[in-house]
């Protein structure tokens, strides 16, 4: 995956379906015969602003509370997210019981932790006085940012693999069982261990998935944890049947 694809992939992650406004200058548009119409793919030249007005805090607050961990039941393997997605592009939720295949917590501290603008989610240091985006609406305010987790991870099954699904701050804390300030206290060794009780284990994972870019898939971690062996056997049962 290139640097421009996961960086994209990042972004759209942030945005509420219906909700989000884009102004999206250079993207390359082509007829997907698939569709049967023209398309738009994002690619390094790609500009995209959030959000050009002023960003809504009624909206922020919604999408805070668009979801609801015990609402999410159903139960799909990576293939029938695929596909999901494929058919049709709309925003869904569901848990999924699979491997951590890619989890680079012994990578640099500045890899695992970022610092974002609140207010277009661009990549910034906290020394800088403003958001160093230039299409950022409050690129001449105060520089307003929060510091957390910011993984992307891949997500395995016996049907396929999930790339680079955001875990992000506060749903990493979670999972991890470590808070940020814990995290850069850990030695490298402990950062490794760390790393592969996840990768070992079969996990439940609550995930949100949506396209909004034309082979953009984009998954959201909600919430991951260990499986319980006896849940995991009773739904895979169940998936076998349906199959």
């Amino acid at each position: 995956t290139h640097s421009w694809d996961r960086e994209a992939i990042q972004l759209v992650q942030t945005l509420i379906p219906k909700e989000t406004v884009l102004f999206i200058a250079d993207a390359k548009i082509s007829f997907d015969s698939f569709r049967n119409g023209m398309t738009a793919s994002v690619n390094s030249k790609t500009i995209i602003t959030v959000n050009p007005g002023k960003i809504s805090q009624r909206h922020l607050h919604k999408h805070s509370l668009s979801y609801n961990l015990d609402s999410i039941t159903d139960v799909y393997t990576v293939s029938q997210v695929k596909q999901k997605t494929q058919e049709n592009p709309e925003v869904f939720f569901g848990i999924t019981y699979g491997f951590i295949s890619k989890l680079d917590l012994d990578s640099s501290v500045s890899k695992v932790i970022k610092t974002r603008c609140s207010r277009c989610k661009f990549q910034v240091t906290e020394d800088k006085q403003s958001c160093t985006n230039l299409l950022c609406p409050g690129r001449d305010q105060a520089l307003a940012s929060s510091t957390g987790f910011d993984l992307l991870v891949d997500i395995t099954d016996h049907t396929g693999t999930l790339h680079s699904c955001a875990l992000r701050s506060p749903v990493a804390e979670q999972t991890l069982g470590c808070t940020v300030k814990e995290f850069t206290s850990l030695t490298d060794d402990e950062r490794t261990a760390m790393k592969w009780k996840f990768l070992l284990e079969r996990c439940k994972i609550h995930v949100k998935v949506l396209q909004l870019l034309v082979l953009c898939r984009v998954g959201l971690i909600l919430a991951c944890s260990v499986a319980d062996p006896g849940e995991v056997k009773q739904h895979m049962s169940a998936l076998l049947q349906r199959l």
